[in-house]
């Protein structure tokens, strides 16, 4: 017992045993319900795939809008994601990925942040080790 080599795409059931030429095998219920079963599968496959393209068409436009105007955050994260799967540092890439998309202004802003924190952290230790230093000495003034 064979299936049909070729199958065609019409709804239609295998030649009938009245429709062949003299002398043909005829083809019997089970050969015609194991070809149509084929087509159906056929359309069912390829009706899920079509399905699957317009998924997959609607997430990649998504994820191309959100990369276009999703701001610092959504940079970031793309970034990172993309670092993450180029086998690169996925922090800084974020890091890179977000100041890339930050206004000049604000990146100015950063740059002196930064700028001032390095110049007052030494001032701030000093100051934390003045009062621990005047608090050892009321402590001891205390406990004589």
């Amino acid at each position: 017992m064979s299936a049909p080599a070729v199958l065609d795409e019409s709804p239609a059931p295998g030649p009938s045993p009245a429709a062949g030429p003299p002398g043909a095998a005829e083809v019997s219920p089970k050969e015609r319900l194991i070809a149509a079963a084929q087509q159906l599968a056929v359309a069912v496959i390829d009706r899920a795939a079509g399905a699957l393209v317009a998924k997959v068409d609607d997430l990649s436009g998504m994820i191309e809008g959100l990369g276009q105007g999703g701001g610092v955050g959504m940079n970031a994260l793309i970034s990172a994601g993309m670092a993450a799967m180029g086998g690169k540092n996925p922090v800084w890439a974020a890091i890179k990925g977000g100041v890339a998309a930050m206004g000049t202004t604000t990146k100015v802003m950063i740059a002196l942040l930064l700028i001032l924190t390095a110049v007052l952290a030494p001032v701030v230790l000093l100051v934390v080790a003045l009062v621990l230093l005047v608090m050892a000495i009321v402590a001891a003034v205390r406990g004589n």
